[in-house]
């Protein structure tokens, strides 16, 4: 299962849903963690990609295009994508 988060907050979500799970991968928007904490996920056994760019759900092209990135890398795989706050 594949997650991907534009905020600190979904990574943080993510690390408490996948603590028992390592298959999950997870998927973050450019420039929302530092090399350190991309590293310490790494080190947890974390599968983290970080994209080059930032995506924000407000842009909803640059963020349908970001889900279709991650489609192309894993394409038997479910996305679930960080909701916005309300």
């Amino acid at each position: 299962m594949i997650f991907f988060a534009w905020s600190t907050v979904g990574v943080a979500a993510f690390e408490k849903l996948s603590r028992d799970n390592l298959d999950c991968q997870l998927w973050v928007s450019g420039d929302i963690l530092t090399h350190e904490q991309l590293t310490t996920l790494r080190l947890t056994g974390v599968r983290v990609t970080e994209f080059t760019h930032e995506v924000r759900p407000e842009n909803t092209e640059t963020l349908a295009h970001a889900i279709d990135v991650i489609r192309e890398h894993h394409p038997d795989e479910p996305i679930w994508v960080e909701s916005q706050a309300v």
